[in-house]
């Protein structure tokens, strides 16, 4: 087709790494050998959340709290907070900064409503 061995094996490499399959394991795999920082997909966490939510009552058979619940859930934030942990070291580019930050390219709710009809119309 129209695109290089290299770009579509790349592609594929991709696909697999953000498939599904067994709860986004090759994804998960992924975010902990990379070297922070890094934004990790928070679909995951969400989702294992909550799986822990509506499949893990709050309580023992007992009455009692249940505890194993409590730390399925303290360990999917402390996952997610790990990520937060490492500042970015970005040098800010002031041209950028005052283009993005300039008041007159703002556009209004009604104009940006009107664009999104025409991206997707009702």
């Amino acid at each position: 087709d129209r695109i290089g061995k290299t770009t579509k094996s790349t592609i594929e490499k991709l696909q697999a790494i953000v498939s599904s399959d067994g709860r986004h394991r090759n994804l998960r795999d992924a975010l902990h050998r990379c070297d922070p920082p890094s934004i990790p997909y928070l679909g995951i966490y969400l989702s294992d959340l909550t799986f822990i939510e509506e499949g893990t009552p709050n309580f023992t058979e007992k009455g009692l709290l249940n505890f194993a619940k409590m730390r399925m859930i303290a360990h999917v934030i402390r996952e997610v907070r790990i990520f937060q942990q490492t500042p970015y070291k970005i040098d800010p580019i002031e041209k950028a900064k005052t283009y993005l930050l300039d008041p007159s390219l703002r556009l209004s709710d009604d104009e940006l409503y009107h664009r999104s009809l025409i991206i997707e119309p009702r």
